[in-house]
């Protein structure tokens, strides 16, 4: 977005996405590299937070973002299959 609206009204938007992201980025980052999926979730709820906070104070409030709520395969089964 900030590609888009490098600024937004008052806001720089690169700036406030690199200052509110960035650690919730590294977190999320660091549980995928070492596979460790109750850490993924942390960080995953503590970005979509974030993104949500940074909506909210931009008067975006309408952007809501959520985790999945279903896999975007419904007709598929992925669990590994019995010998």
């Amino acid at each position: 977005m900030s590609a888009l609206w490098p600024v937004y009204g008052k806001t720089n938007v690169g700036e406030l996405m690199e200052a509110t992201t960035k650690e919730p980025m590294e977190a999320l980052a660091a549980a995928i590299k070492s596979g460790n999926a109750p850490k993924f979730t942390e960080a995953y709820a503590r970005l979509t937070a974030t993104c949500n906070a940074c909506h909210q104070a931009t008067e975006r409030g309408f952007i809501v973002i959520q985790a999945p709520r279903g896999t975007p395969f419904p007709d598929q089964d992925f669990r590994p299959q019995k010998p």
